[in-house]
Order: structure tokens, then C-alpha cells, then sequence
């Protein structure tokens, strides 16, 4: 009599994190290149199923005009990457850039840009292109002050979130392939532009709907199967 109640706090278990999870996706609707998490889950020995992982889907944000030159959109494959609080380097693909105080591209948390880019002062309307080649107006002309590069991965699904909007390599997406914009299967950046997220309101309010109704039958199923263990014990006894 306890398989049913252990499949049931399985299922109890993967509704409780389906519902964080769209939750977590829901408020981060309005997140520059967020990208959505999705459950996985695999079918017990014993019964039942259970999460597995949770996967990023990398399908394309929409592209939300700015006007801003240091706001940069990834058409395509790849992210940024950046440098981290912890003194590692993270991949985003959240492009709100702009200056600190020494003139260095960082994203809005201060986490610099990797390669480093550095804007000499009194420079001025930064332009950059689709190929991720960064450019600045000085007193002698049009001045070349980096190049952006991007990072792709064989499973970018397999990145995991470490906080703030940024991932890391981990063992199941693999080695980062770093490279200009627009070289072989990375996307090119635009100039302007922020990525929207991917997250699907209503989507994710059925996701949320559904797990409540799975949360509440499994809960039922162990309050019923409790309701009948104790009942065989008072024959018993």
C-alpha cells in the first residue's frame, strides 16, 4: 500500500517545482534576454516520476528597439560573455551595457565585458557593428577600441543559471566556441536594441494551472491512502 502513497509524493514533489519554476519565469517577463526554464523529468524504478533537470529553451527573444548604441541585441546564436563576482567568467545573453567610472563596457550588475573594452575619455558617439567591431568618434577621426566576441556551446540547454541573468559552462553543454559575430554559426549583434525575454505568459499560466491540479490529486491520493492505512490498523488493533 505505500507504492501509490510514493508515487504521489513523487508527483508531489515535480508539481511543487514545476509551479517555482514558472513562477520564476513569470517574473523575469520583463528581463532583457532572459531565457524560459523548462522540467524535465524521468519515470522512477519504484514508480512515479521525477525532475531530472531544468533546461533553458534558447528560442529567440523578441528585439526591443532602444536607441541606445551600447544596448546590444544577439540575432542568432551565442552569448556575451562577462566576467562574474566570483572572478570567473559568466555567458548572458543580456546586452544593457554601458561605462563605469574608468571608461570600461559593463553589463548593469559592473560585471566587465570579455575581451575587455575600454573607451579613451573624451570619446564619444560609440558605434558598433554587426560583427561586433566597436568604434568611437575622437578629435582625429573615427577611432577602433575593440571587438566583441561571442561564445557558443554544442547544448546551451545544458548551461547552468548562476543568478542575475547569467549562466555557466557546465558539463553538459560543454567547452565554449568563442568567436566574432557572424562567424561560422554565431548570430550577429545589434547596435540599439535589447532582446526581449522568451517567457510565454499564458503559456506558463496553463503550466501553473495544470500544476496546481497535479499538486492537489496527488495530495488527495495520500490523504486517502493515510485515511485507509489508519483504518486497517484500528481493525487490527
Amino acid at each position: 500500500m505505500l507504492g501509490p502513497t510514493f508515487s504521489a509524493l513523487t508527483g508531489l514533489n515535480k508539481a511543487s517545482k514545476r509551479l517555482q519554476n514558472s513562477a520564476n519565469n513569470l517574473s523575469n517577463v520583463q528581463t532583457a534576454g532572459f531565457k524560459k526554464g523548462e522540467i524535465n523529468s524521468v519515470e522512477n524504478k519504484t514508480g512515479g516520476t521525477r525532475v531530472n533537470s531544468i533546461s533553458k529553451v534558447n528560442t529567440q527573444g523578441g528585439l526591443i528597439p532602444t536607441n541606445n548604441p551600447l544596448d546590444l541585441a544577439i540575432e542568432g546564436n551565442g552569448f556575451f560573455k562577462v566576467t562574474n563576482p566570483n572572478g570567473g567568467v559568466s555567458f548572458t545573453r543580456s546586452g544593457s551595457f554601458n561605462f563605469n567610472g574608468a571608461g570600461q563596457v559593463v553589463d548593469a550588475s559592473g560585471n566587465a565585458l570579455i575581451p575587455d573594452i575600454n573607451v579613451p575619455a573624451g570619446n564619444n558617439e560609440i558605434s558598433i557593428g554587426a560583427n561586433g567591431q566597436v568604434s568611437s568618434q575622437s578629435a582625429g577621426g573615427l577611432e577602433l577600441v575593440g571587438q566583441i566576441q561571442l561564445a557558443n556551446f554544442n547544448n546551451p540547454a545544458g548551461l547552468s543559471a548562476a543568478g542575475g541573468n547569467l549562466l555557466n559552462e557546465s558539463a553538459a553543454s560543454g567547452a565554449p566556441v568563442v568567436g566574432a559575430p557572424g562567424e561560422g554559426a554565431l548570430g550577429s549583434v545589434l547596435s540599439g536594441f535589447l532582446e526581449g525575454s522568451n517567457v510565454d505568459i499564458a503559456e506558463e499560466m496553463v503550466d501553473q494551472i495544470v500544476a496546481r491540479a497535479a499538486f492537489k490529486a496527488n495530495f488527495n491520493v495520500i490523504k486517502a491512502n493515510d485515511e485507509m492505512i489508519g483504518s486497517l490498523l484500528d481493525i487490527k488493533s
